[in-house]
């Protein structure tokens, strides 16, 4: 008998404890929300931009999250909201199967799984979708309540802000077509995914026809105008000039060797617009130095945070050969490398102004003492903000901070909303080249070296 005690001491009890140290580890773990991602894409983490967004919560925020919980996906989407509220205490997040409780679906306005309502800072709002894109914006809408209107001119052959677009999957899912894992597919030169990120932060977006009377751009607190590739007739660009000089904010694209016809916006600040394309040889996107791409930027709030921009095709900007008007201060916010060139030109390489902002004082009194101002942001390039590049690399940053700052939304410049999209690695030249020096010739080269060294010791 004590034979079997002492085995049982030395063999049961250590698996006796070892077993109730792991069920108090497991009981501890499902208290305490924790996990350890190991994917390479870190599909189970919510991102650091996500984060960011979550420490702007400063007032309880509610999200009641409707999902069908035999829907793998949806229960997946819970779990994510719960790292929410694990992030942040003032988040709270209830799960809720519209098919159990549907009481509770009617009260909410909610008819269908893969529904969040969020209710906070004396709004509700109803987000469609499961993805982490989807939670995340809905909580910008919800904070930021910004009521401002962006304008986009149309008749011109500008980009178009209502560009259609159609989801795809990565893979296939079979027959279960809520398993969420999409991408969008947009129309290469429109600008939904850009209207589509001002809309997220509260912005209403419309289009407007110049030209079209006196008060075309009546309500208009910011008007864009993407690329033009038909001028614009005078009325129209002379309307356009008054609106901008009552007051108004701009930004203004302008492509290379385009007729734009709204010169007069550019004799109003002083500032002559190159047409001839910058080619960049000094950095540039991949193998095109059509494509400048930068790095290296002004010291400005549009700027801030701001990584690797790229511009195909642009155009530069000087001073015009009379001056600034003497009421306008101009910064150039964006500026190529030392060894850029203007198409067809045979003058030496030189930095060229891609982007710059301006502002001209109207009256005596300056703006930072209260006075009105008329402001004008000027881009080389329209195609940096269109759906074919905008997701790349810090375009979008680029794009929303300008509208951020001109419409005096500075709080906001720091939060861009997140859109799902087919990843690739974007680089350009020297990064290009950093790359095939190091696995083309200096790896091989040391293999060689240490094959050579393990030869010479052996004799």
């Amino acid at each position: 008998m004590k034979g079997y005690w002492r085995i049982f001491a030395r063999v049961v009890l250590p698996i006796l404890a070892v077993a109730s140290v792991l069920l108090a580890i497991n009981i501890w773990s499902y208290g305490h929300l924790g996990r350890l991602d190991l994917t390479s894409a870190r599909v189970y983490s919510i991102s650091p931009e996500t984060r960011r967004v979550l420490e702007q919560v400063k007032e309880p925020v509610s999200i009641t999250w409707f999902y069908d919980l035999r829907n793998k996906s949806m229960v997946d989407a819970f779990d994510l909201l719960k790292q929410y509220q694990h992030a942040n205490p003032l988040i709270q997040v209830q799960g809720v199967d519209p098919g159990l409780h549907p009481a509770k679906a009617r009260q909410m306005g909610i008819q269908f799984a893969g529904s969040a309502v969020f209710e906070g800072a004396g709004r509700t709002l109803t987000v469609n979708g499961g993805m982490e894109t989807d939670f995340t914006n809905g909580l910008i809408r919800l904070l930021n309540q910004v009521s401002q209107t962006v304008c986009f001119t149309q008749g011109h052959l500008e980009a178009n802000p209502d560009s259609l677009k159609q989801l795809d999957d990565n893979e296939d899912h079979g027959e279960d077509e809520n398993l969420v894992a999409r991408i969008e597919l947009h129309e290469r030169h429109g600008m939904a995914m850009a209207r589509d990120a001002l809309l997220t932060l509260g912005y209403t977006v419309r289009t407007v026809l110049p030209a079209q009377g006196n008060n075309t751009y009546q309500g208009c607190d910011l008007v864009i105008v993407a690329g033009p590739k038909r001028p614009f007739e005078k009325q129209a660009a002379e309307e356009l000039n008054a609106w901008l000089l009552e007051g108004g904010s701009l930004v203004l694209m302008l492509e290379p060797d385009v007729d734009h016809g709204l010169q007069n916006v550019l004799d109003s600040f002083g500032v002559a617009h190159h047409p001839a394309m910058v080619s960049d040889h000094g950095q540039h996107y991949q193998s095109d130095p059509t494509t400048p791409a930068v790095s290296d930027y002004t010291r400005h709030a549009i700027t801030r945070n701001v990584p690797v921009t790229i511009f195909p095709s642009v155009s530069s900007f000087t001073p015009a050969e009379g001056g600034l008007h003497e009421a306008v201060s101009v910064i150039p916010l964006v500026i190529s490398s030392a060894k850029s060139r203007l198409a067809g030109a045979s003058d030496e390489p030189d930095r060229r102004t891609l982007m710059l902002v301006a502002d001209r004082r109207l009256g005596d009194t300056p703006s930072a003492a209260g006075g009105n101002r008329a402001s004008l942001v000027l881009v080389g390039d329209a195609d940096f903000a269109t759906n074919q590049y905008y997701p790349l690399l810090g375009n979008a940053a680029l794009f929303m901070n300008t509208v951020n700052f001109l419409t005096h939304q500075h709080a906001l410049i720091d939060i861009r909303p997140r859109h799902y999209h087919s990843q690739g690695v974007q680089l350009t030249n020297r990064q290009m080249q950093l790359s095939f020096l190091i696995s083309s010739v200096m790896l091989p080269l040391l293999a060689v070296l240490l094959g050579l060294l393990l030869w010479w010791r052996r004799r």
